[in-house]
């Protein structure tokens, strides 16, 4: 790993239990923080186990997320060749939270995310080598697509992992008005009711959405579960608001994507519906690749899976000779 940059602050790794950095990855990490409008951002840099890196990733991740989530990934990632820049999303991680609750999710509009991400690949661009590849899971999708079509942010490709451009539990035109209309009253901060995940811990792994592998479940509800300060709560009215309006602007905008992309759905997402993903990628003359049986994660779940979502990452990358 490079020297520490100057001017930035490093940040904690969350290690639950002392659990180790993966070996691979322990002696080509760092995080540190970083300050947007008075808000401190924690971003890790991790580099590429060859001397000569074929490209960067900048990567976002879902709601409640956490950069400790995506080691074993990243891991993945700078063994094909890549340098790997991943942001905490404000209001999680290790990232400021926004509200005096800070298990509350909350934000007033998606943009703000996507100025963060393309703010932190402007920060360590003389770390990044093209070309660059744009990486998000689900909100991150969303997030990446949207710092594209706005101009923020200016990769080469892009590649979504169930992006969450159609939600299971929205698709009711009522329910989207009477969520929007709420917020529009001022209960944008109030937490939506009736909701698992109040406390901002784990559900038990049976009945769970996100994945069918339960050591790889059980390994990231440990981070929750040991930190406190990771803990993401319910989603408020207003951090809905956001995401159908961000939704909406991404769907709209598809045809403007105007470079390679790659969509992956999986095929038993419960979360997020894979017939939105694929109509995203036809408008968008994106390549679309379902993996079968996934259930909502595809980088946490099962081999079966999980090794197939990385070789179509690694057959896209290739195809477009990156």
């Amino acid at each position: 790993m490079s020297a520490p940059l100057p001017n930035f602050e490093e940040a904690e790794i969350v290690q639950p239990g002392g659990r180790p950095v993966p070996a691979i990855l322990e002696p080509r990490l760092k995080t540190y923080f970083i300050e947007k409008d008075g808000v401190r951002l924690r971003v890790m840099l991790a580099t590429a186990v060859t001397d000569n890196p074929r490209g960067s990733i900048i990567f976002s991740p879902g709601r409640t997320e956490f950069i400790e989530k995506y080691f074993e990934t990243t891991a993945d990632l700078i063994q094909m060749g890549f340098n790997v820049l991943m942001v905490d999303p404000r209001g999680q991680g290790l990232s400021d939270r926004l509200l005096e609750d800070r298990l509350k999710s909350y934000i007033k509009d998606f943009q703000i995310y996507a100025d963060d991400l393309a703010f932190a690949a402007e920060e360590f661009a003389p770390l990044l080598p093209r070309p660059h590849v744009a990486i998000g899971h689900s909100m991150g999708g969303t997030i990446v697509l949207q710092s594209i079509l706005s101009g923020a942010l200016n990769p080469d490709a892009v590649i979504c992992s169930a992006p969450m451009l159609g939600l299971f539990d929205l698709e009711t035109p009522l329910l989207r008005a009477v969520i929007v209309t709420l917020a529009r009253l001022g209960l944008d901060k109030r937490n939506l009711p009736f909701q698992r995940q109040r406390s901002g811990l784990p559900i038990p792994f049976l009945g769970n959405k996100l994945t069918s592998d339960k050591d790889r479940y059980r390994l990231w509800a440990a981070f929750f579960q040991s930190t406190p300060r990771l803990r993401v709560g319910q989603p408020t009215y207003g951090w809905i608001r956001a995401a159908l309006a961000a939704m909406a602007y991404v769907n709209r905008n598809a045809a403007n994507l105007k470079i390679p992309g790659l969509m992956l759905g999986a095929g038993a997402d419960p979360i997020v519906d894979p017939a939105s993903v694929e109509r995203f990628a036809k408008a968008a003359g994106c390549n679309y690749v379902v993996i079968p049986g996934a259930l909502h994660e595809l980088f946490l779940e099962r081999d079966i899976y999980r090794d197939e979502a990385l070789a179509q990452i690694e057959s896209f990358l290739e195809s477009e000779k990156i």
